[in-house]
């Protein structure tokens, strides 16, 4: 995250303002996704309900949204010193790309247990990559630990308040597409896209309602929220994997989850394939599992957005082929 920030500055940003300065950043390297009617998922709350399509975003997920932010945020001096990130896959293409926009490479850690599918897409992409770690946490210290051990400049994939403020772009463009949106359901990993999306709408409309849906094998965020404070845990491997594992135990996403989110959800992995399922056979949609969280939370808490106007958000559609075809048999 950007060094030394204490609990006093945290408390001080405001997570619209973020959202605003991001997207002034941005808007003339985002193209806005589309927003999709629902025919199946309106009838099943007897409502409305239209499909944020972030997974149409470039490098196939809304990770493009923060890091483009943060790396048009760096100055030419900061960019001379090298950037380094950590990644579970989507955020390092997301750095990737970003940092084409800067003619520079990016060097980002990933953990030893990434799918070999996964990783030939990251090498494809140019990527200086180093495999560290049994899992994403460990990859994220080493990544952190680096950064500051050699000046680098570390990229949070959340941590960090132009990320969130790029990740919250998302819900800039569903209030300007969609004003009459009465309640809101987004992944969560670590919170970013979340807490951004929900800080911008719920500026708009304090009446917004906005659910953060995660994995049941790994729902730290949802625990953390529970403790009212940073923890953690034992996950399990999930569908889900780019919403899993630890968090900075200093992130500003905890403080922007109390501010704005009003509930947490949490999805089995047969919940979680089902709502793969269910964005294939209904929308010919290609989702990844994490890209499908929101929905899935729709389908399992429908009774609660009974006659609403509700957007679920599809953030992502990078899946190994083979695991989506099992999904889909």
């Amino acid at each position: 995250m950007v060094a030394n920030i204490n609990e006093s500055q945290i408390a001080a940003l405001d997570v619209p303002t973020l959202v605003q300065e991001a997207h002034e950043r941005t808007k003339d390297y985002l193209d806005p996704t589309p927003l999709e009617f629902s025919r199946y998922l309106s009838d099943l709350i007897d409502g409305e309900v239209r499909l944020k399509l972030d997974l149409m975003q470039r490098t196939a997920s809304f990770k493009y949204r923060g890091a483009l932010s943060k790396i048009l945020s760096l100055t030419e001096e900061e960019i001379d010193r090298g950037v380094v990130s950590a990644s579970t896959g989507n955020y390092a293409l997301a750095v990737a790309e970003a940092m084409r926009q800067r003619g520079r490479r990016a060097t980002i850690y990933v953990a030893k247990d990434m799918d070999e599918s996964r990783l030939s897409i990251l090498r494809s992409h140019g990527l200086d990559l180093v495999v560290h770690g049994d899992g994403p946490w460990d990859a994220e210290l080493e990544a952190r630990r680096v950064g500051d051990e050699e000046g680098r400049i570390y990229v949070s994939p959340y941590n960090d308040p132009a990320v969130v403020g790029g990740q919250g772009t998302c819900g800039y463009e569903i209030r300007e597409q969609w004003p009459e949106v009465e309640a809101g359901l987004f992944a969560c990993g670590s919170g970013g896209l979340m807490t951004g999306s929900a800080g911008w709408l719920k500026h708009k409309n304090p009446d917004f309602r906005a659910y953060g849906v995660s994995p049941a094998n790994s729902p730290v965020m949802a625990e953390c929220i529970k403790a009212d404070k940073m923890i953690t845990m034992d996950v399990e491997p999930t569908l889900a994997d780019t919403c899993a594992g630890n968090i900075d135990l200093d992130t500003i996403t905890l403080e922007f989850a109390r501010r704005h989110i009003d509930d947490m959800f949490l999805l089995s992995e047969d919940e979680i394939a089902g709502a793969v399922r269910l964005l294939f056979e209904q929308h010919r949609l290609v989702s990844e599992g994490s890209g499908a969280l929101g929905v899935g939370g729709l389908v399992k808490h429908k009774e609660l957005f009974k006659g609403k106007k509700v957007v679920a958000v599809v953030c992502g559609r990078n899946i190994d082929l083979e695991v989506f075809k099992k999904i889909i048999a």
